[in-house]
C-alpha cells in the first residue's frame, strides 16, 4: 500500500507542476489592453486572432482535464491513506491468536 501512496503522490506532484504552467500559458480575457500600452498592433489581424483562439481553447481544454484528474488522485490517496491506516490499526487491536485457544474449538 504504501508503494502505491508514492506512486499516487508523484503523479499528483506532477500534474500540479503541470496545471502550474497551463494556468500561466492562458491569455486573460483583457489582453486588448495589454496592446494598447504597449504599442503592439501585431497581434490585431483576424488570423493571429483566430489562431490564439485556437490554442487558448486548447489549453483551457487540457486544464479542466488535467484538474480533473488531480482532483479525482487526490481522493484516491486520501482513500489509499485511510484504508492503510485501519488495517494497522486492526492489526494493533486484534488479540494474537495462540494455538491453544484454536486447539479447542
Amino acid at each position: 500500500m504504501e508503494m502505491l501512496q508514492y506512486i499516487i503522490g508523484s503523479i499528483i506532484l506532477v500534474l500540479a507542476v503541470l496545471l502550474i504552467f497551463l494556468i500561466t500559458r492562458q491569455q486573460g480575457k483583457r489582453r486588448g489592453l495589454e496592446n494598447v500600452i504597449s504599442g503592439n498592433s501585431s497581434n490585431n489581424s483576424y488570423l493571429n486572432k483566430t489562431e490564439a483562439a485556437k490554442k487558448g481553447k486548447k489549453f483551457e481544454k487540457w486544464t479542466v482535464y488535467c484538474a480533473i484528474a488531480f482532483v479525482a488522485l487526490v481522493i484516491a490517496l486520501y482513500t489509499v491513506t485511510s484504508i492503510s491506516k485501519n488495517m494497522e490499526n486492526n492489526k494493533k487491536n486484534d488479540p494474537p491468536v495462540s494455538e491453544s485457544s484454536e486447539a479447542s474449538k
